[in-house]
């Protein structure tokens, strides 16, 4: 994961220092959406809604972009990791009802569409997904009536990860344009750009470390604010 981040940030630092130039473009993007994992991954986790921001830049119709996304899936098995104890029964339970998964991408696009009012980019590129949340280590015994019950003894901490092909297509709905006198990174009068970004995509993931290890896709559909900059022609 560090190696990850350590490239996926200079790969931004170049985009921020080429903005510069006059037929780049610079920006970010926030929103909201779903994430839904598909195949032997749904045995384990549902979907959940997810949390997205992210940074772009573009050379004429190339376009680079980077985004973190976070959400919080329920269970579809509480026992993810088949520990149990000499009589077969569940040594380990899901601690809360819900796990925190933390997904972070990077992709490359290109404009097939440009209008007006709406530019269509297919990109590719990799995610790396991981899940995290508690487990309790639990102790099975008999109540006072004889019915078999469990205690959690022990609490530790469980994550599965992965790094994984990601496919998108960004539709983005021009809102409206603005000039900047003075624009950041850009060296002089810019154009603020807002639109509307609607991203269907799916991501590959495979967790070896889950029993028996699942994998699948996740599917999703992003809804998110897009803000753009770029230098106006002297």
């Amino acid at each position: 994961m560090k190696r990850f981040t350590l490239i996926l940030s200079l790969v931004m630092t170049i985009v921020a220092l080429q903005a510069q130039n006059s037929d780049r473009l610079l920006g970010f993007y926030a929103g909201i959406g779903g994430a839904f994992p598909t195949g032997s991954l749904h045995d384990n986790f549902d979907g959940s809604v997810v949390f997205t921001g992210g940074l772009e830049g573009g050379y004429k119709h190339v376009v680079l972009k980077a985004d973190v996304a976070y959400g919080q899936p329920s269970f579809n098995r509480s026992n993810l990791f088949q520990v149990l104890d000499a009589q077969g029964r569940d040594a380990q339970l899901n601690a809360a009802a819900s796990a925190s998964l933390l997904g972070v991408g990077a992709q490359l696009g290109y404009m097939i569409h440009v209008s007006r009012r709406l530019n269509i980019t297919p990109a590719t590129g990799i995610r790396w997904s991981r899940y995290s949340w508690d487990v309790n280590d639990i102790e099975w015994s008999k109540n006072s009536d004889g019915l078999d019950v469990f205690q959690a003894i022990n609490t530790t901490h469980a994550t599965l990860s992965n790094v994984g092909w990601m496919a998108s297509i960004d539709f983005d709905i021009r809102l409206h344009d603005r000039y900047v006198n003075s624009a950041p990174l850009m060296g002089g009068q810019g154009r603020y750009t807002s639109s509307l970004r609607i991203t269907p995509w799916v991501a590959r993931a495979s967790f070896s470390k889950s029993v028996p290890s699942v994998r699948g896709c996740f599917v999703g559909v992003n809804v998110c604010y897009l803000g753009l900059l770029s230098k106006i022609m002297q």
